[in-house]
């Protein structure tokens, strides 16, 4: 926008638009040419608006609104004066309009351009004020649909500030619809409601498809919230804009059937007009004619409460009882049985049960267009219906509506929606309902009578109890538990009530783990508990879709079998029918109930249980659920295999086993193979011999599940330990090709072979720092190492002969490599070096062995050692520096203090270098330049060497002359023929800005000031943040040339 102060022709005027001229400063104080300008306005408004104007007013036009432009807060004083006089002339344009005369198109948009200027210069919300009583009368045909009635003019400017919100996302529709609806409560406004529905069906009707979701969303809340507060009389004409407009206007649309808000705002408004409208007088006269229309109302709300959307059942369940507490007596229980007879599904399809009571197929709900014909159906078969009966049913409970007949009739339902849970694809469908039976039973304990729950309150006790201990959810373990407390609290018809209570409270079941383990072990001491546990483990945990719960309930239930012996038999003879199941989740629960039942029966019992391997059906071998039928094959192998058995039923679980890549197969499969050489040791040499044969197998998983099973094997002498042994040390030679999990279940194998025999200490595996495109997997076989190290160890002390079987030449390597995997960047490492630093301590063995630095990482408490946390490795453990391990410690300090990571740097080099700086440094470096030495190939340590030694000049640790020259000689080597950008970073860093030092030095020579000298060869230019003296040094350069 070009400013001017003065135009450009004063001379130039003519009798509608005079120029202002002003030969004072452009800055001004106040509207100087206030009266100027409006004697200017009003010859421009008096002008014909059916002339055409000439090229010079046009001009002379914008250049006063060029020259007033700059100076906007000036005008407010005289915005009373400017804005009324053109909003009059635009309104004087608009009666031209509707006499049918057309004024020229250019001339009349002149005036709309200086209103535009006015606007544009002070903003829309001061204008407003002075424009928004004459812009009312601008929009004709909004007017007229709006305020056919006069109202009140506070009203009308309330109305039309509330009606852009309409259209407006969240909560500012929310807000206008409750403006509105507030608003035509008022009797001095209530004249005005008809004409706003008229404006909102005739918005509806214009408006675009697409874009009318926001305005349909606050329409209903506003139909939600006026009943309750407009009076009787009024009701009628919403209803019929309800029924005649808005859902005619959204039945088969995208725009109900995709938003769940609305449907629920539809059911809500739906359901407030008939409370309203119904009020509390039928209740008490079963005689009185019923309102038209209340058996559609309550078709629409029962159709709603199988809505896909839970918030739109919520709102159909509530409204459909507080409906049903306003009708006489006699029909509420008939909505009470419709409601009930819901779960039934519909007479062509109806619900099917198991024998156990639990649902298979929830039935099909009756046809229709979902919620008031506005979509919403149910995705997912019957899981929507049986959730919304139960908010429906717990709503009328809590209302008390429900007779005893209905009580009778709704607790069966509504224990077999307490375990719901149907498997849908990759996922369950059926928590919301487990979750809402509970609170139906949560609501029926606080309404229904004592002697109307009594018939049912073992049921109740003892089904609560089984979900809050065994549900595979946590919000409905809890949800049961308080619904238990509230039968507690409420009736006192629970058996042993307060006593379980205590053992099955809230913070008890919100762990799975103890709510399996603790909890319900405790609660089974009650045999009424404990005979409901075993039926629910029996037909339902163990019977799972998820295989976790089928583990979990296997242990839970050989934890109440200890309870009552007795009980052993029949749980056994259920579990071996279901191991021929058809089902693979039936057949893995059997599997894994019997292996936990297996140590509890004799001989006997075990050779039955084995027997039952030859039933698994061959097919369940190949499945995609294999993996678990396999794995539950050799765990029940392995707690039932007895000396005589004959070992024929297991070579095709272990076939299978080798072939899978599960790791919990794999260790399964070795629980077997060493169970198998404790009992049968004849005859499990010829399976350590296909083991061995496997170990090179074109299999990966074969070869991962040999190297295993190997250490598993109990040798009874040298010579038999001597081929796994050759076999396991193999996959650590040069010319092994064994991927990461085989060289990593090696080293546990070696760790546990090693109690056998002391040559097979896996040191080596200490060393493995193999990368793919997983990351650093080597450090599997680190961990592996450390902790199988560790053990071997640990075990040898305690012997006697301990220095024969672990000599100190064998220790000393041992511990250093233990020490170095403390000090490198990965946690996880770290942590596994602690650990095993601490299973050392624990088992004395700096008594037995020369062990440098043992107590450097201990601390004692309560007169016991601990070892310290690996967070505090990093300071106390620099004590091993002063000790025979200290290259050690180094090569693995390196690796933290040089990581790229700057956080795991600094943790390592915060407590460094105030100990280097206190103690003897010069071997620190040393052996950090020996690292560097011995790796020059190595880019993994040479770069973080190179950027340690960096780092410590940086904080003032200087090496010797010697090892200076020697670390710069060592970082230039090869550097032309280097590809790595980090490793050539990592040298430059170290040598570039002295070298340039020194090359300046000697190209000045003897034209140098001496300061320029004393700077070039006294600063340490290998340190960083020493701007100051380099900025000096090179302005001394630019005076000398």
């Amino acid at each position: 926008m070009v400013q001017r102060t003065q135009p450009s022709s004063p001379a130039r005027r003519d009798t509608t638009l005079a120029e202002v001229v002003d030969d004072s400063d452009p800055t001004y104080s106040n509207f100087g040419h206030r009266d100027e300008f409006l004697e200017l306005l009003k010859q421009f408004l008096a002008a014909n608006a059916q002339a055409t104007p000439s090229p010079e007013e046009s001009e002379a036009e914008d250049e006063l609104l060029d020259f007033y432009l700059p100076m906007p807060g000036l005008l407010d004083p005289a915005m009373g004066d400017i804005v009324p006089p053109l909003m009059a002339a635009l309104g004087k344009q608009l009666a031209l309009l509707t006499d049918g005369r057309e004024p020229d198109p250019t001339r009349f948009a002149r005036i709309g351009r200086v209103v535009n200027w006015v606007v544009k210069v002070r903003g829309w919300n001061l204008s407003a004020l002075s424009t928004d009583d004459i812009a009312t009368n601008l929009d004709i045909p909004t007017h007229e649909r709006l305020f056919s009635v006069p109202i009140p003019p506070l009203a009308v400017r309330v109305t039309l500030l509330a009606l852009p919100l309409l259209s407006n996302p969240g909560k500012d529709g929310e807000y206008g619809a409750l403006i509105l609806a507030r608003l035509f409560a008022r009797e001095d406004a209530l004249a005005g409601l008809p004409g706003f529905l008229k404006w909102a069906a005739a918005a509806l009707e214009e408006g675009e498809r697409e874009q009318e979701a926001n305005l349909v969303a606050s329409l209903f809340s506003f139909l939600a919230v006026l009943p309750g507060m407009a009076p009787q009389k009024e009701l009628p004409i919403l209803r019929t804009f309800f029924e005649d407009s808005l859902i005619p206007h959204l039945a088969g649309s995208t725009t109900s059937a995709t938003s769940g808000l609305i449907r629920k705002l539809a059911t809500k408004a739906n359901g407030r007009w008939w409370v309203a409208s119904l009020g509390a007088g039928l209740r008490d006269q079963p005689d009185a004619d019923l309102p038209e229309g209340i058996e559609e109302v309550l078709d629409d709300l029962m159709s709603a409460l199988g809505d896909k959307d839970t918030i739109v059942r919520y709102s159909a369940a509530k409204y459909l009882a507080r409906i049903a507490a306003l009708l006489p007596a006699e029909l509420s229980d008939q909505i009470v049985s419709a409601v009930i007879g819901l779960f039934a599904g519909s007479e062509d399809d109806p619900v099917i049960l198991t024998k156990f009571g639990t649902v298979i197929d929830p039935g099909g709900s009756a046809g229709g267009n979902g919620t008031m014909g506005l979509g919403g159906q149910e995705t997912s078969r019957g899981e929507a219906r049986w959730h919304g009966v139960c908010l429906a049913v717990a709503e009328l409970a809590r209302r008390g509506l429900l007779p005893a007949e209905a009580v009778d009739e709704v607790i069966p339902w509504v224990v077999k929606a307490l375990t719901f849970d149907l498997r849908r694809a990759s996922h369950s469908i059926g928590s919301n309902v487990r979750d809402a039976a509970s609170y139906v039973l949560w609501s029926l304990s606080r309404a229904a009578s004592p002697q109307q729950l009594k018939p049912f309150a073992e049921l109740m006790a003892t089904t609560l109890a089984s979900v809050a201990v065994f549900d595979r959810e946590v919000g409905v373990r809890r949800a049961a538990s308080a619904a238990f407390q509230e039968g507690v609290g409420r009736s006192g018809l629970f058996p042993e009530g307060i006593d379980v209570l205590g053992k099955i409270d809230f913070f008890s079941v919100s762990i799975r783990r103890k709510a399996f383990t603790e909890a319900a072990p405790a609660a089974a001491h009650h045999t009424v508990y404990r005979k409901a546990f075993r039926e629910h483990l029996h037909n339902i945990t163990l019977r799972h879709w998820d295989a976790a719960m089928r583990v979990a309930g296997a242990t839970a239930l050989a934890s109440l079998l200890e309870l009552d012996p007795a009980d052993i038999p029949d749980s056994v003879s259920r579990e071996l029918a279901q191991v021929s199941s058809f089902d693979s989740a039936s057949a893995h629960g059997a599997l894994l109930a019997l292996s936990r039942i297996a140590p509890m029966l004799d001989d006997g019992g075990k050779a039955e249980l084995f027997d039952a391997l030859t039933k698994v059906r061959p097919g369940a071998l190949v499945t995609s659920n294999a993996a678990d039928i396999v794995n539950g094959g050799c765990l029940l192998a392995a707690a039932a295999l007895t000396s005589s058995a004959d070992l024929s039923p297991l070579e095709r679980f272990f076939s299978a086993a080798t072939q899978r890549r599960e790791t919990d197969v794999h260790d399964s499969l070795a629980a077997l193979c060493r169970v198998m050489s404790e009992v049968q040791p004849d005859n499990s040499v010829s399976y350590v011999r296909r083991t061995m044969s496997e170990l090179g197998a074109a299999r990966a998983s074969t070869r991962q599940a040999a190297a295993l099973c190997l250490g598993s094997y109990q040798y009874r002498t040298a010579a038999e330990i001597s081929g796994p042994l050759d076999a396991l040390l193999a996959q650590f030679g040069k010319d092994a090709k064994a991927d990461v999990e085989t060289r990593r279940n090696a080293v546990q194998s070696l760790a546990q072979m090693s109690l056998q025999s002391a040559d097979s200490v896996p040191l080596n595996a200490l060393d493995d720092y193999t990368t793919d495109q997983r990351g650093d997997v080597g450090s599997w076989v680190r961990v592996a190492s450390a902790k199988s190290i560790a053990q071997v160890l640990a075990g040898a002390a305690s012997q006697p002969n301990a220095l024969q079987l672990v000599p100190q030449e064998l220790f000393t390597p041992a511990i250093a490599g233990i020490a170095k995997q403390a000090f490198e960047k990965l946690d996880v490492v770290r942590e596994a070096a602690t650990e095993a630093w601490s299973v050392l301590l624990a088992a004395d063995a700096d008594k037995v062995w020369d062990w440098p630095g043992a107590e450097a990482m201990a601390t004692t408490e309560s007169g016991e050692r601990r070892v310290r946390p690996s967070a505090e490795w990093f300071s106390a453990g620099l004590a091993l520096l002063q000790t025979s391990i200290h290259a050690s410690v180094a090569a693995g300090i390196v690796q933290s203090a040089g990581a790229v990571v700057h956080s795991t740097s600094e943790r390592c080099l915060r407590p460094l270098i105030p100990w280097l700086q206190k103690h003897d440094e010069s071997q620190f470096v040393i052996d950090i330049v020996d690292v560097l030495a011995a790796n020059l190939a190595s880019n993994r340590i040479a770069v973080p060497a190179l950027t340690t030694l960096s780092r410590l000049m940086d904080a003032g640790i200087e090496p010797s002359e010697e090892e200076a020259g020697r670390m710069l000689g060592l970082a230039a080597r090869g550097l032309t023929t280097l590809k790595s950008i980090e490793r050539l970073q990592a040298a430059m860093r170290v040598i570039i800005r002295t070298v340039t030092a020194e090359a300046l030095y000697l190209a000045v020579g003897d034209e140098a000031e001496s300061e320029l000298e004393e700077l070039l060869l006294e600063t340490p230019w290998a340190e960083e943040g020493d701007k100051a003296r380099a900025g000096r040094a090179v302005a001394l350069l630019r005076e000398m040339a």
